[in-house]
């Protein structure tokens, strides 16, 4: 694969979210650095079990959620087919790529009934990775940069690309302030953020009375009719993401 194309598929999976399941040390450690070229966002597990786990936790909420799960078959605990299986229960849609030593026809045939993406055979190279990532992307399986909404809980959804907010498809007109507020916390993907953080980007001069961003937030929350920022007590605020059941 050429340099140019190679960019577009890396300016493509960079930011995305990668759930990477090996148990072997060696290879894990080996297949990561050529990972790394593609994912900025990796998460490792060490079995199938580990890797369901991952996958539960972070399917709960749409901001943290995985893009992509790479895969090996034969590992202790729960083998690859179980926990592909075990996850297609809960997401149908999430691209599942097997890297795996074993070319036997029972394996692949279960893979492909499981719903897997590609099938790359070790040792493999970046050139199998970058066109297997390639032909998932063709299929318009993969979250790209240009998806621009995030959903948020109740039903309200965020633009990235015009920093707007809406609820039930109606533009909900925010201040200067409110707009710099949703775009801290989704330049971040909503994690905790005390009242300094949150001061010190919206407004001009630095106090340190949490007073302002606690008027803020509670202006907010009038003109929403909903608290869209949880408040966590003695540390900050999150903002609350769609719940995917």
């Amino acid at each position: 694969m050429n340099h140019d194309n190679l960019k577009k598929i890396i300016d493509i999976t960079k930011s995305l979210n990668t759930l990477y399941i090996e148990d072997n040390n060696d290879v894990r450690n080996q297949t990561l650095k050529m990972l790394n070229i593609f994912f900025e966002n990796i998460i490792v597990a060490t079995n199938g079990n580990e890797g369901l786990s991952l996958f539960k936790s972070k399917n709960k909420f749409e901001s943290s959620s995985f893009d992509l799960i790479i895969t090996d078959i034969e590992m202790p605990v729960k083998d690859g087919i179980t926990m592909i299986n075990q996850i297609r229960e809960i997401d149908k849609e999430i691209p599942i790529l097997i890297f795996s030593a074993h070319s036997n026809t029972e394996y692949f045939l279960q893979t492909i009934d499981a719903g897997i993406d590609g099938y790359i055979l070790k040792p493999y190279s970046i050139d199998q990775i970058s066109n297997s990532l390639s032909k998932i992307i063709e299929k318009n399986k993969l979250k790209t940069i240009n998806n621009h909404i995030i959903n948020l809980e109740n039903d309200f959804l965020w633009n990235t690309e015009d920093s707007l907010l809406f609820k039930d498809e109606e533009e909900i007109k925010l201040t200067k302030s409110e707009i710099k507020l949703f775009t801290l916390f989704i330049s971040t993907k909503g994690s905790l953020k005390t009242y300094d953080e949150i001061e010190n980007y919206i407004f001009d001069e630095y106090s340190t009375s949490s007073k302002r961003v606690r008027n803020l937030m509670s202006r907010l929350k009038q003109k929403l009719d909903y608290e869209l920022f949880e408040s966590i007590y003695g540390h900050g605020y999150k903002l609350k993401y769609k719940k995917i059941l």
